[in-house]
């Protein structure tokens, strides 16, 4: 873990860079979109007021972490009380949280793709209460979204934040740091992982090498069938496939593999005690 934690906090920082803030993104500095080779984005005043001061993520370390997929493998799996008891709970692209008995119901961090709000809200450009309804879900957690990986999603990522203040929600939306981003996939490629770009789950799973003492995945599994041989839906609340070529999930599952042997995470791929 000290070996990990050591390189990525070298190469990427995430307590630092995860997030885009005032402290790392000076006003009249450029961003460079981390999903499109040569296009950047200027850091204007519109975008530095809407910027924390500085990064929400401490130095010190987070005791336990849950990285919580949405695989199937966590329907029926009774783990939602253990995933509540960590002191960092992570999910990813607004899940449904009406499976509290397998999945729980704390969220600290929760991320949103851009394609959600596309897909789900209409890209926030008619009523915009049913997104900020669903964001209730979710407690006082903090919305994490990649404005500036690829250029189609800046707007619409702007217009989630202003959801946010419009609808005087607690939550806040940060905007994930493409310069975090780019500098991790590089870390990653130049050890024999290279799919078009990580997972929001790989990149949440660097980022909690950094952060926490222990961490355990629930719902990574990117199989038809689980342990015992039985078919599973591909998330735990549909069956919806995910888009070919994006993400290389088997590859990444085999180094969450290499992780659990070298002892740095766990894996629940079951029922829960």
């Amino acid at each position: 873990m000290a070996q990990y934690r050591a390189e990525l906090g070298q190469c990427c920082n995430a307590s630092f860079s995860i997030v885009l803030t005032k402290e790392n993104t000076p006003l009249g500095s450029s961003i460079t979109f981390d999903g499109m080779k040569g296009k950047a984005f200027p850091a204007s005043a519109k975008l530095v007021d809407l910027l924390p001061e500085r990064s929400p993520f401490p130095d010190s370390q987070y005791r336990h972490c849950a990285v919580v997929g949405n695989g199937g493998i966590l329907r029926n799996s009774s783990c939602g009380q253990e995933i509540d008891r960590a002191d960092l709970v992570i999910r990813f692209n607004l899940p449904p949280m009406n499976f509290s008995e397998d999945v729980g119901t704390k969220s600290d961090l929760v991320t949103l793709n851009p394609s959600i709000l596309n897909e789900n809200f209409q890209r926030l450009s008619d009523r915009r209460k049913p997104f900020a309804d669903s964001l209730r879900l979710y407690g006082g957690a903090f919305f994490l979204i990649p404005a500036f990986s690829f250029v189609g999603h800046t707007d619409v990522s702007y217009r989630a934040l202003y959801t946010m203040e419009d609808f005087g929600l607690a939550q806040r939306a940060l905007f994930l740091n493409p310069h975090y981003l780019a500098p991790l996939g590089s870390y990653w490629k130049s050890r024999g992982l290279g799919p078009k770009r990580l997972s929001s789950g790989f990149m949440f799973t660097s980022m909690a090498l950094e952060l926490c003492e222990r961490i355990t995945l629930y719902g990574f599994w990117p199989f038809q069938h689980d342990l015992e041989n039985q078919p599973i839906l591909h998330h735990y609340y549909d069956n919806r496939l995910p888009k070919q070529g994006v993400h290389e999930m088997p590859s990444e599952f085999s180094r969450y593999l290499d992780m659990y042997a070298q002892g740095l995470l766990r894996l629940r791929l079951g029922k829960c005690p």
